[in-house]
């Protein structure tokens, strides 16, 4: 058996997406959600059709950091854009990769595995909450491990929604996700752009690949087509950057794919230090941690900009 889920009705479901219920059956309707005809909802089905509303408790903005090139630097954008966020705003970060590199920065216990409450392949699914740990203030991590890659064939059609699904209860209560996703294509990181309102894409420029962002490119597309609606591009961040690159080349070939953030994020010692000590980047480094309190500073620049 599958997992189960809410289902609305339609006065249900059009105070759940805050309009009237003459206007949400129209709108219904004319775009064919699925449960138009039988006057039932799920849910998942509708935060993909409607921007999500405060009154929703779908407040806060999902970014995932995504390449499906290894070797790009998406753990570290994501941990340390993660902890300049929560510098000023509440801030949950999603370890999506079964490599966990970000949980093991952090947690030296075992964990329970994510895969443990999503519901996956017949499992009843489970309230996800317990699962966050709080690594400092305004700053939770929802951990990984070895066991989610194990995620790779969807047995349901609502396989692909098992990360939408367990992090509704947890969107009220952030400002911002980061989803640190794993370097393939795929059931995971689908599970990572159907969930998201946002993708960034993380370039290390002295292995930059056109074909990797060509296909990264396309799966965006497709998803965003076909299962989210919502998702757009917040543009690509070069990382690892030494001053001697041909950096304006590089920029304009990724152009072609994705829009590309002013900040630079520099090559320094101080990333792989934090790392290998286990600690929060500006204990270690102000210079480097400014880098990204500017990236930070552009990816809340970028989105509300993309909102009006």
């Amino acid at each position: 058996m599958g997992k189960t889920e809410t289902t609305l009705t339609e006065e249900e479901a059009a105070k759940f997406v805050g309009l009237k219920t003459g206007e949400f059956s129209t709108k219904a309707t004319n775009l064919k959600i699925p449960g138009w005809k039988t006057g039932e909802f799920k849910q998942s089905v509708l935060v993909k059709y409607f921007e999500p509303s405060k009154d929703d408790g779908l407040d806060s903005h999902v970014i995932a950091i995504s390449n499906q090139k290894g070797g790009e630097g998406k753990t570290t954008i994501s941990l340390y854009l993660a902890e300049a966020l929560s510098e000023n705003h509440k801030v949950l970060l999603i370890d999506w990769d079964p490599q966990a590199n970000a949980t093991q920065l952090f947690l030296k216990d075992d964990v329970p595995s994510v895969m443990d409450y999503l519901g996956y392949r017949g499992k009843k699914s489970k309230d996800i909450t317990p699962a966050v740990r709080t690594i400092a203030e305004n700053f939770d991590l929802l951990p990984s491990t070895l066991e989610l890659a194990n995620l790779t064939t969807p047995y349901e059609r609502d396989d692909f929604e098992l990360l939408n699904e367990a992090i509704l209860p947890l969107r009220s209560r952030y400002e911002y996700i980061i989803i640190d996703c794993p370097p393939s294509l795929g059931l995971i990181l689908e599970n990572a752009l159907i969930c998201a309102d946002y993708i960034l894409v993380p370039i290390q420029t002295r292995a930059f690949s056109l074909q990797g962002i060509r296909d990264l490119y396309e799966t965006f597309q497709k998803i965003q087509k076909k299962a989210n609606q919502r998702l757009k591009l917040l543009g690509a961040v070069l990382n690892q950057y030494e001053g001697q690159k041909a950096l304006a080349g590089l920029a304009e070939g990724v152009k072609k794919y994705f829009p590309v953030f002013e900040t630079v994020i520099q090559r320094r010692e101080a990333i792989p230090q934090a790392q290998a000590k286990m600690s929060f980047l500006a204990k270690i480094d102000l210079t480097t941690m400014k880098n990204f309190r500017d990236l930070a500073t552009e990816v809340k620049n970028k989105i509300d900009v993309q909102k009006n």
